[in-house]
């Protein structure tokens, strides 16, 4: 179809798995491309005599749009003796066009809260083995992701998009859970995750994982998210302030969880304690999810981890 119709896949945005270009990305492309004016006729079949110009134009008119401003160019660099030169692969391009889009679109805000994991600390230690015996490994991630998707209902301006000058708020909560692997990062998608309980998340979490590094993602898969989890703690990152993944508006980091020591109060009494803490922090788009906003949906995430269910387990 590319060949028929004369166009450059690479300049065709794709939606395939790893950003691959498919069919339906070549028929949106064709779709959505301006048909020829009319008035683009070879010079010979003009008429030789054209409609006079007006001497004046309305003010709009008469005043020449200022030029577009250039973006900086990236520098010149040069390798040097004993480098080595490795080509971008299509996911490792696709991955830097999206980052600098995505910085360039969105108004970037973060805000970073410490949650006490102490409770699911507990939970999961008492019910690891259980989950174990059903074939899922039960981790911190999968509690956070069940919190976020149960809070994004009450705050669905962080499940949503922008488009233009409207707002589109999502139905669905589709929790995309970044995987970075050798080759590239990708980011399958919990379809309804809110729908599912906390054994039926942690289940697509290592279904979806694993699938992710043996490259048996379907395309869909990583498709029409809404939120997105990012996990830089697994390799002992304190916290990260990661770029949105458009058009979504909003991503969620986590930062490594470990025991730190801690104040607390027993009675009334101010004690020093052993707890289970780590940082979470919220890269939000500011064009349209306000600080409160956005500080809100975090709260209720805290607060949710700090108190989660038994029954929810």
């Amino acid at each position: 179809m590319a060949a028929e119709h004369n166009l450059d896949i690479g300049a065709i945005q794709g939606t395939g798995l790893a950003g691959r270009v498919t069919r339906n990305d070549v028929l949106a492309h064709l779709e959505a491309a301006p048909a020829q004016p009319a008035a683009a006729q070879p010079a010979a079949t003009q008429p030789a005599a054209a409609a006079p110009v007006p001497a004046a134009l309305p003010p709009a008119a008469s005043t020449p749009a200022a030029p577009p401003v250039a973006a900086p160019g990236a520098p010149h660099v040069e390798a040097w003796e004993g480098d080595r030169v490795e080509p971008w692969s299509r996911i490792r391009k696709l991955t830097a066009d999206h980052m600098i889009m995505s910085r360039r679109v969105s108004a970037h805000v973060n805000t970073i809260f410490e949650v006490d994991y102490t409770r699911i600390a507990q939970l999961r230690s008492a019910r690891k083995r259980d989950y174990a015996e059903r074939g899922v490994n039960l981790t911190y991630l999968a509690f956070i992701a069940k919190a976020v998707a149960d809070n994004l209902r009450k705050h669905p301006v962080l499940n949503a998009s922008v488009a233009g000058e409207s707002t589109i708020f999502r139905r669905d909560i589709n929790l995309g859970i970044a995987v970075a692997l050798d080759w590239g990062l990708i980011v399958p998608v919990i379809r309804r995750a809110d729908e599912l309980a906390l054994l039926g998340v942690a289940r697509a979490i290592n279904d979806l994982g694993e699938r992710a590094r043996t490259r048996k993602l379907n395309p869909d898969e990583v498709q029409r998210g809404t939120f997105t989890i990012t996990n830089p703690g697994v390799f002992g990152s304190v916290i990260g302030t990661p770029i949105i993944n458009q058009p979504q508006v909003a991503i969620l980091c986590v930062g490594t969880i470990e025991k730190q020591p801690a104040v607390i109060t027993v009675d009334g009494t101010d004690t020093l304690a052993i707890r289970t803490r780590g940082l979470l922090s919220l890269a939000f788009d500011h064009r349209i999810v306000d600080g409160s906003d956005a500080d809100r949906f975090m709260a209720d995430v805290k607060a949710t981890l700090e108190s989660f269910s038994d029954s929810a387990v």
